[in-house]
């Protein structure tokens, strides 16, 4: 079964049986899994107008906390493709209505591990954050493979990747992800970092096998 997403399933907790969700809340989450199809599948100019009506959509609520959420999923994006990120509009968001579950996710993605709230972040990430901390590698593998969300997995790949000392265990579990998953996106992105590690480890042929298999794909 498709899981719901998440303003969905809290709105049907809290609400009464007869009430309908809001048309907001129903538009600004398709709009949100659209942008994420969009965005991994390599569709990035069909991507963004999904991401605009997301807003558009969250604005009418006045819920500053949500519309937060929203650009912390963007982000969380963007690193899940290896990617950098413009913070400014969450920090905005942020100085007018604080959050403190929203800002600790934000510093576990932007890899500020000892700022970020055990207790706040989701718990597939709460169980990443001591490796992080640590810098255990090994169990840092063990944790990213246990997460059951692919998108969540790739997010994690991502978040150690570009912040802390890495092997090919992990951009293998995120090629896998990525992968399976048809994203072509992140596919790409972690098959180039994969060879690049190659030839950074002097493993040539492992590097030019990479570099091959990449220019079939994109033939």
């Amino acid at each position: 079964m498709r899981k719901l997403p998440v303003i969905i399933i809290l709105f049907l907790i809290c609400a009464c049986g007869s009430k309908q969700i809001p048309e907001w809340m129903d538009t600004s989450s398709r709009q949100l899994e659209s942008y994420k199809y969009y965005f991994l599948t390599d569709k990035e100019s069909a991507s963004e107008p999904h991401f605009v009506k997301a807003k558009k959509a969250i604005a009418r609520s006045n819920d500053l906390i949500l519309l937060g959420t929203a650009y912390l999923t963007r982000y969380a994006l963007y690193i899940s493709v290896l990617d950098n990120f413009d913070d400014t509009d969450f920090l905005r968001i942020n100085k007018l209505q604080p959050d403190a579950k929203n800002f600790s996710y934000y510093n576990f993605i932007k890899g500020n591990f000892l700022a970020a709230d055990y207790s706040l972040l989701p718990a597939h990430y709460s169980k990443l954050l001591k490796p992080a901390q640590d810098k255990d590698l090994a169990a840092a593998v063990q944790e990213i493979s246990s997460i059951d969300d692919p998108l969540s997995r790739l997010v994690a790949c991502g978040i150690w990747i570009k912040y802390l000392p890495y092997d090919d265990n992990i951009l293998q579990i995120a090629i896998r992800t990525a992968s399976d998953n048809g994203w072509g996106k992140p596919l790409f992105a972690y098959l180039t970092k994969l060879q690049q590690y190659y030839l950074n480890h002097h493993e040539t042929a492992k590097a030019e096998s990479i570099k091959e298999r990449l220019e079939l794909l994109k033939k």
